[in-house]
């Protein structure tokens, strides 16, 4: 950690948004949700997350207001639909600078992961 400003003193915001939002499902399904919103079976589907941790994730991504729940009653049937907020939205140009972190670096990640594997 840096010697200097917020995160010297353990205050560090964005230590407190990965602890937040750093799990694989959240980043998995804010990732789905970037493009265009989705309906559940859509998300279980790009994911593979399974339908009781999707809705949990979802869940826990509405309260914290980067995603939300949109009800489409004028469809029949009803379709529910979920799509990133405007806070979810600004999200998304960390995570497509995490996307390239990786697409640089994965080689050599993997490589470390292999090593420590053995």
């Amino acid at each position: 950690m840096p010697d200097t400003g917020c995160c010297a003193t353990g205050d560090c915001p964005a230590a407190t948004v990965l602890k937040v939002l750093g799990s694989e499902l959240k980043l998995v399904t804010m990732h789905s949700l970037m493009a265009q919103g989705r309906r559940f079976n859509e998300l279980r589907e790009l994911t593979g997350i399974c339908q009781s941790s999707l809705a949990r994730t979802l869940k826990e991504l509405e309260d914290f207001g980067v995603a939300e729940r949109v009800v489409r009653s004028e469809e029949r049937p009803v379709a529910v639909e979920y799509r990133l907020t405007r806070m979810g939205e600004d999200l998304s140009v960390a995570i497509e600078a995490v996307e390239r972190w990786a697409e640089r670096w994965l080689t050599a990640l993997q490589a470390r992961m292999d090593l420590e594997a053995v």
